[in-house]
């Protein structure tokens, strides 16, 4: 997915205002965009504009979570923002897991 329609969004959300940021946050966004599709159980489409706005969001919030941690430790960030998760909620849905059915 071409992820570069949502750097302005994302850098004006993270608070960004160098553009030799660009490429990391780039980075950020793709990754924020896996996390958020994997987590929601979404089929990302080939344009950025064509994901619903809550879904934008919530990538760009996990995206700037991404950004503001990038100085810590080696380590990525587990599990997703506050806003993302709760986005994310709405699209998984309630699913039961049963056994399959026996062979007669």
């Amino acid at each position: 997915m071409n992820l570069s329609d949502l750097l302005t969004a994302a850098k004006l959300h993270a608070r960004v205002d160098h553009d030799e940021d660009d490429p990391d946050m780039l980075l950020m966004l793709a990754a924020a965009a896996g996390d958020v599709a994997h987590a929601a159980e979404y089929t990302l489409p080939a344009l950025a504009a064509d994901l619903p706005a809550d879904l934008k969001l919530a990538i760009i919030d996990q995206a700037a979570m991404l950004f503001d941690a990038r100085a810590q430790d080696t380590e990525r960030p587990v599990g997703l923002s506050l806003a993302a998760a709760r986005i994310v909620a709405r699209y998984r849905g309630v699913r039961l897991c049963l056994p399959p059915p026996a062979a007669e």
